[in-house]
């Protein structure tokens, strides 16, 4: 996925990820660095899996299997805190759960030579905090920047675009 996006965009553009999408900006960034200019990382961890413990992850993916859409509605509903509008098959959902889970970008952040703003939810309760810190200490010259809400920055949408502007 991470190719096929960098083969669509011009070089030197700026990527911005929300939380899985945080992780596949990284990804482009460190594959092809003539693409990326720089990163804002949104609700982001450099490994998702090690957020939560492995009985949790277990369950949520049980869940995700057992209950299907109406729990993905509600996992949404929290990362959000709004309604999506698209249909997502639950094979894939369930396959790109479970890749994020086991993606660990942690050894690679150190070489993420591009401008990256972090911007992370104090209440963030899918991607905790300290997942947000953690991309911070491991990505040199980067800048971070929270908010005082959960996962998605909904009602900063104004922290974005003052961010942007600074690329």
């Amino acid at each position: 996925m991470a190719k096929d996006i960098a083969l669509r965009i011009p070089n030197r553009s700026v990527l911005l990820g929300w939380s899985m999408g945080g992780s596949l900006a990284i990804l482009i960034a460190l594959m092809f660095p003539q693409k990326v200019q720089g990163l804002i990382l949104i609700g982001s961890a450099p490994h998702f899996g090690s957020c939560w413990s492995e009985k949790n992850i277990r369950a949520f993916l049980l869940r995700l299997r057992k209950e299907g859409k109406s729990f993905l509605r509600e996992f949404r509903k929290r990362a959000y805190q709004g309604e999506f509008e698209d249909e997502i098959d639950l094979q894939v959902a369930y396959k790109m759960l479970e890749d994020y889970i086991n993606l660990d970008l942690t050894y690679l952040l150190p070489y993420v030579k591009q401008k990256t703003v972090i911007i992370h939810g104090v209440w963030d309760n899918i991607v905790p905090l300290k997942a947000g810190i953690t991309l911070y200490n491991l990505i040199k010259k980067s800048k971070f920047i929270t908010f005082q809400g959960g996962h998605f920055p909904k009602g900063y949408e104004h922290l974005i675009l003052e961010v942007l502007k600074g690329f």
